[in-house]
């Protein structure tokens, strides 16, 4: 949770930066593509991520409940809106622009630090889940996982060769 190592008078001092705002089941908070500079503090509710696939087609990457934040991408220096969120059911929330954030951090350096490691923490969560759902997809995408060659180390970087092998699967070296 964002807000977990904040002592009440730095939670008081955030929260007054933040704008509140309510959306009704499958109202759109964020659409993918749009510009933006904020993230979002979910106080009720619960909203869905997803990605859009075209053709009015999309993959839900995750669902979120009261505590968890959306939007960090984009408040951190993004430009546009990696995808879209919406509101699953009545849902609060608490916007935070980068603007007055950054204005509040100037005057109180000690609560930037906190804010900044915790979307770090929360970044690197997500991070380490796409990792694995990639994975996944890699192993699925070949069809068998022994047709793969075996790691390569080169320096302190794990190179990966897919081969060719009889099949639709073109070579190609991932960098890990």
């Amino acid at each position: 949770m964002i807000l977990r190592d904040l002592t009440s008078d730095e939670m008081a001092a955030v929260e007054k930066t933040g704008v509140p705002h309510s959306y009704a089941k499958g109202e759109a908070i964020i659409r993918e593509g749009d510009e933006g500079s904020s993230f979002f503090l979910i106080l009720s509710g619960r909203v869905e991520v997803r990605k859009s696939l075209g053709a009015d087609k999309y993959k839900k990457l995750v669902e979120l409940g009261p505590l968890d934040i959306f939007g960090e991408v984009c408040f951190l220096g993004v430009t546009r809106r990696s995808a879209s969120v919406l509101a699953k059911e009545s849902t609060q929330v608490m916007e935070f622009s980068r603007s007055k954030l950054e204005a509040l951090i100037v005057s109180r350096p000690d609560i930037g630090l906190k804010l900044y490691r915790e979307i770090a923490r929360e970044l690197a969560r997500r991070l380490a889940t796409v990792d694995g759902e990639l994975k996944e997809v890699i192993v699925w995408a070949l069809g068998d996982s022994q047709n793969a060659a075996a790691p390569v180390t080169a320096s302190t970087r794990k190179l990966s060769v897919i081969p060719q092998a009889n099949s639709a699967v073109p070579t190609r070296i991932v960098i890990i």
